[in-house]
């Protein structure tokens, strides 16, 4: 029973360390990608005040342990690790939420594969909680389906849209393109395209039932692109062959 405690625990640790190693990353990449600031919203005031619940269940669980420790028991090291680990990803995952809410960001992947593991790591030791109730430490049992709760409705919240950045562009467009403002779970499954696949299913397209090409893809911003690349290659082709006479001329001077 220990071993496969253990385990569950395991894979919701690496589940968290994940998320600590990759942050540096996303927090420089959040950083030199910034869209503006959203406003505090009602959707986000609820993810940050679940984010700190839970920062406060996983160190009550550290607390009851030194508790423990402290009445003469002997817990084991995981009952310490795990829920010191688990307080820390929380209290970093709802930095990101504001940190992401700061620089635009109205629909976070990053969180949603985080959250989704998180529930997905907590599903086995739900059902086995349950199972062993009679013999489960009331505090512990209680702790963790409030945070088995908790991430269940943050996985719900981030599924749901931020408003756009303050100061963004007005859209004026009378047929924009809805991809631009889809979610994370519309834009993996393609769901925004989903409308206009249905319309054409049932009848023929016309040029007005055709969405406006986005800013990025457009030639005014893709050819800058391209031609920066292309120029980039002309200089090391040119390098190289400036490298490869320069080979050749005291070989055909001899």
């Amino acid at each position: 029973v220990f071993l496969f405690c253990s385990q569950n625990e395991n894979r919701r640790k690496s589940n968290k360390n994940l998320e600590l190693h990759t942050s540096p990353a996303y927090i420089y990449y959040l950083k030199k990608s910034s869209r503006g600031y959203i406003m505090m919203s009602l959707l986000n005031r609820f993810k940050t005040a679940f984010g700190l619940l839970l920062w406060i269940v996983c160190w009550a669980d550290l607390f009851y342990t030194f508790y423990e420790l402290q009445e003469g028991q002997s817990p084991p090291p995981i009952y310490f690790i795990t829920p010191l680990v688990l307080g820390i990803t929380m209290l970093l995952a709802t930095f990101l939420i504001q940190y992401e809410r700061l620089h635009g960001v109205q629909s976070s992947g990053v969180l949603f594969i985080f959250w989704f593991l998180s529930v997905l790591c907590a599903i086995v030791p739900f059902r086995s909680k349950i199972l062993k109730a009679s013999s489960q430490v009331r505090l512990r049992f209680t702790s963790f389906y409030f945070y088995f709760g908790l991430i269940l409705l943050e996985l719900i919240l981030c599924c749901l849209n931020e408003k756009p950045p303050l100061f963004s562009n007005v859209v004026t467009d009378p047929n924009p393109c809805p991809e631009t403002t889809a979610g994370f779970l519309s834009t993996v499954t393609f769901w925004w395209f989903t409308s206009l696949a249905i319309k054409g299913y049932k009848m023929p397209l016309e040029a007005k039932d055709l969405w406006s090409l986005n800013q990025r893809d457009s030639s005014k911003t893709m050819v800058p692109k391209l031609l920066k690349e292309w120029e980039k290659e002309q200089t090391k082709v040119k390098r190289y062959e400036f490298k490869s006479c320069g080979a050749k001329g005291p070989l055909s001077g001899s």
